[in-house]
């Protein structure tokens, strides 16, 4: 007779918002990048708003902190986002004299779409569970480690910097320029996931459900963040 391994709570997340995460991977941003036809410009502006997004990320999880009750958890989640406050060994910083751009002047204001999605992190920050805040926070590690995987299959984009992009954001990637720094990324996505499954396991079907609406919710906005930035997305008016 065989065994049945129980499905995780982060498990279900990600099962619940595949189709999603299909789409994402289907978008003619990344398609274009890893063939290396992606404009630089396009790119440029992606990287330009991560730069703005990774910072209310860092902010968010600082919230989170903030409001667990349990002095573990918050100790955990300071320690898990210290790497993000100096973003010291990021692609970005890596990058930013080739794209022209300066982190320690920034000159550009977050898209509607960035503002959007970092609203909404923030509000379950400020709102919620700690496992429901986590929920809205797990897709954007979760989901770059998805593309990341996905990209790095078959033949390397031709643009080195696009191909590093890639070999950034994938587990364990051989090709990674610091698979040391890769290996402790792959370990810290695997410990937050960790978490909020603890977490979720004491939590009711109510907060449950509402975990998977906020978690389906941020999938949704990391396609749209790369439609934004694929469509250089300003503001209206």
């Amino acid at each position: 007779m065989s065994l049945q391994t129980e499905v995780k709570p982060s498990e279900r997340l990600r099962d619940a918002s595949m189709s999603v995460w299909r789409q994402i991977i289907a978008h003619p941003y990344l398609k274009e990048l890893k063939q290396g036809t992606l404009p630089v410009e396009t790119f440029r502006c992606y990287v330009q708003q991560d730069w703005l997004y990774l910072q209310e990320f860092t902010r968010t999880v600082g919230v989170i902190a903030g409001r667990a009750a349990d002095p573990d958890v918050m100790k955990f989640l300071l320690s898990w986002v210290e790497p993000l406050v100096g973003m010291e060994y990021h692609f970005h910083q890596k990058h930013s004299a080739q794209l022209g751009l300066d982190f320690s002047n920034v000159t550009w204001e977050m898209n509607a779409t960035n503002w959007a999605y970092t609203r909404h992190m923030l509000t379950a920050a400020h709102t919620g569970s700690t496992a429901e805040a986590l929920a809205a926070l797990l897709p954007c590690p979760c989901v770059y480690s998805f593309v990341g995987t996905t990209l790095s299959e078959g033949s390397r984009s031709p643009n080195p910097m696009y191909a590093d992009w890639i070999d950034f954001y994938a587990p364990g990637h051989v090709d990674a320029v610091d698979s040391q720094r890769v290996y402790e990324r792959d370990i810290r996505i695997a410990a937050i996931q960790s978490l909020f499954d603890r977490l979720a396991a004491t939590e009711d079907e109510a907060t449950l459900r509402r975990c998977e609406r906020n978690f389906l919710i941020s999938s949704r906005y990391e396609w749209w963040f790369w439609d934004a930035a694929y469509r250089r997305e300003g503001w209206p008016v």
